[in-house]
């Protein structure tokens, strides 16, 4: 029996992360082919696309906030058996995202050299920049649309379609990149505005597949009618109690992330070129990091719906000993793949040498990054402690990365192994806290699924 009862656990964790782990590999390969083919431009071509990635990095935190507490509201209604609700939510998501949408396109738009301009004072930087941002900004007004049906449609166990349409996605950019980039099939040589066009070209392919599952799938059928379901006042609330702390915790990471750029942008072109390339090193040691997080909280929250709390207690225990194993691991594949990764870049010698000193600080640093996403982002959020997270998230990013950061690189001018690490710190510090608070006890929140 408790043989089945482990097949059984296992078997649901690994329904979930692993597809979401596979779709992070797919945007990882093809991030990465994507940066060395830019990586041919030069350092400040690499730099400029590293830079304007920030504000659509900003959008998509925005979303992420909101689907991933649709989702916990969704797990918790799909444990309950009740699809009509996980309909409601997902009616709800896409339409809130339409006014989003319009406003981050128009910045982006519109004013690309001023919100550049905030990352960097690099004048060449912005200029090469400015154009690549612009063409971009299309993908605003339709990305966070696939992104909330996928996730809220893995509540129901609909696990596998974001790594068919990302993969298929993907593929549509890279071979994008190749042909507009460097002007391959008699296409004109754009340079970072093909990049952009690929991506864009992408996004649209990747919305459509999405867009249509989502009216033909037999697990969750959705009509369009769906689309104006009414939202009750109690689906409202939990969404707001759920949704507003976590889109400040996403958007507060997202912050995090930019004035960590916004600080090292000051430190020098080659600090931003090695950041680039460790980055591609990171993404891929934490490949399964975020899908183990999110099953964790998909897990708990079918458990919490259909009021198995002790069975929801029994999952975080075992949660948290597989985050140790994966942390580790990832650890360890920073090392081994980052000579590997490094060499495909044709950078200079600074970047390089800048670059071997970060790899160093990033396995520390994806450690802890390991404990703290799958304890706090998956675990405690996925018990309904969105607000909780959310409070340690704004703590430690205002009171701890950002100062620390600041003097580290501007004032001390440390070696960029320190700096790189006072950048994260808070990872360190939300796996204390998040461990501290779940063997504190009592941080179960239930959801209003019932009707």
């Amino acid at each position: 029996m408790h043989a089945e009862k482990e097949k059984g656990f296992y078997g649901k964790l690994i329904a979930i992360a692993l597809p979401v782990g596979l779709q992070s590999a797919v945007n990882m390969i093809v991030n990465l082919i994507d940066t060395v083919m830019v990586g041919r431009l030069g350092d400040t071509a690499l730099s400029s696309v590293n830079l304007s990635s920030q504000f659509p990095f900003l959008y998509m935190t925005v979303f992420m906030g909101l689907s991933n507490a649709a989702m916990v509201i969704a797990s918790q209604a799909w444990g309950n058996r009740r699809p009509d609700k996980v309909k409601e939510v997902l009616s709800f998501l896409l339409r809130i995202s339409i006014p989003v949408n319009i406003v981050f396109f128009l910045a982006a738009f519109f004013f690309p050299s001023f919100i550049l301009s905030i990352y960097t004072n690099e004048a060449e930087i912005i200029a090469q920049g400015q154009h690549y941002l612009k063409v971009l900004s299309l993908t605003f007004l339709i990305q966070s649309f696939t992104q909330s049906i996928v996730t809220v449609l893995r509540s129901a166990g609909v696990n596998r379609l974001g790594f068919y349409t990302s993969t298929i996605a993907c593929l549509v950019n890279m071979a994008g990149n190749w042909v507009l980039i460097f002007g391959n099939l008699g296409a004109p040589a754009l340079g970072l505005r093909g990049a952009a066009c690929a991506t864009v070209f992408a996004r649209i392919v990747e919305f459509l597949i999405v867009g249509y599952y989502l009216f033909h799938n037999e697990k969750l059928p959705f009509a369009f009618e769906d689309l104006g379901i009414k939202s009750t006042a109690s689906m409202v609330s939990d969404m707001k109690k759920q949704g507003t702390p976590s889109v400040i915790s996403e958007v507060t990471q997202n912050l995090n992330v930019s004035a960590a750029a916004m600080i090292t942008g000051r430190v020098s072109a080659y600090y931003i070129a090695a950041n680039t390339i460790v980055h591609n090193i990171w993404t891929i040691s934490s490949l399964f990091l975020f899908g183990f997080s999110m099953g964790a909280s998909v897990m708990i929250g079918h458990e919490i719906g259909a009021g198995a709390f002790d069975k929801a207690e029994e999952y975080a225990r075992r949660l948290i000993r597989i985050a140790l194993v994966i942390a580790a691991a990832a650890a360890v594949l920073v090392q081994v793949l980052a000579p590997w990764i490094t060499s495909m870049f044709a950078v200079s010698e600074e970047t390089l040498v800048i670059a071997a000193k970060l790899k160093n600080a990033a396995s520390i640093a994806v450690f802890f990054l390991a404990l703290q996403n799958i304890v706090c982002k998956g675990i405690l959020r996925g018990r309904g402690q969105a607000a909780a997270v959310t409070k340690v998230d704004l703590l430690t990013c205002w009171l701890v990365n950002i100062p620390v950061g600041f003097v580290t690189a501007l004032v001390l001018h440390a070696d960029p192994f320190f700096i790189y690490l006072s950048l994260r710190i808070d990872y360190l510090l939300k796996t204390i806290w998040g461990l501290w608070r779940i063997g504190k006890g009592n941080w179960i929140l239930r959801m209003h699924v019932d009707g």
